[in-house]
């Protein structure tokens, strides 16, 4: 049977709109070829979404971290300008928690800022530094609660211990564990987007190596004043909702009530 010239016409005009790429798709599907990708055009690679699940599992604790204690501390600044209004009075000012020497436990924050460049044996050092001054502010706040009056005389030196032990419990996570493990995420996801990118390949090319090789360090130096507070205040509420719970009580039945 003959076609009519208007079929031939329609036929022609819906042949040659097909779109060169899908007979060209279709020609490799026949031929069980791949395709070429063309210059110039991206290409999604299996890597590209390792990746992300690569920095996304590496960042999640610390952004977790940060996260969780920053809330915490815009509740407490809330509370605290409600206490000063009411009595006009601010709370007292402890050396080693509120001034510029609470920055001495984070030296190991440091050393991991810095573990990129340096010999091996200098974090594990700044380590040494900040447990040091975990230990200093045990002891002070051991004395403290030794010489306060506050306990009954029979239960000083139990109540002094579980003070000290509190201390100690809440500077080894507030300036050891939650920032230390922080700052090393924060230089591993440097350094795992610098490889990832081949960025010291291209800073070789232009004698930019050693800013390359710094990045990490530096990141995790500017890092650190950012996440202090926070992390302080999250060692906080986790003391709070833990241990705290179980001394506290016996803390409180110790307690001397001298009245007004």
């Amino acid at each position: 049977r003959h076609s009519s010239p208007m079929a031939i016409v329609v036929a022609f005009v819906l042949h040659s709109a097909r779109p060169p790429a899908c007979e060209a798709f279709q020609h490799h599907v026949r031929l069980g070829t791949t395709p070429r990708r063309r210059p110039g055009v991206p290409e999604l690679r299996a890597i590209d979404a390792g990746l992300a699940a690569t920095l996304g599992e590496t960042a999640s604790l610390p952004v977790l971290f940060v996260g969780s204690g920053t809330y915490f501390l815009s509740k407490k600044k809330e509370e605290e300008e409600e206490s000063v209004t009411a009595t006009g009075e601010d709370g007292e000012i402890d050396v080693y928690r509120d001034t510029a020497l609470r920055y001495a436990g984070y030296a190991n924050e440091v050393g991991e800022a810095f573990r990129p460049l340096v010999p091996a044996w200098v974090v594990p050092a700044s380590y040494g530094v900040a447990v040091t001054y975990v230990f200093a502010d045990t002891v002070d706040k051991t004395i403290k609660a030794f010489g306060s009056s506050k306990y009954m005389s029979s239960a000083t030196t139990t109540c002094a211990l579980l003070e000290g032990l509190d201390a100690f419990l809440w500077q080894i996570t507030a300036s050891v564990a939650l920032p230390g493990f922080t700052i090393h995420q924060v230089v591993e996801i440097s350094q795992t987007v610098i490889d990832a990118l081949e960025l010291r390949d291209a800073a070789n090319a232009v004698g930019a190596a050693s800013l390359v090789d710094a990045a990490p360090t530096a990141l995790g130096l500017v890092t650190i004043p950012f996440i202090v507070k926070p992390l302080d205040e999250l060692a906080e509420k986790l003391m709070d909702f833990t241990l705290r719970k179980l001394w506290e009580p016996y803390l409180q039945s110790c307690t001397i009530d001298y009245g007004d």
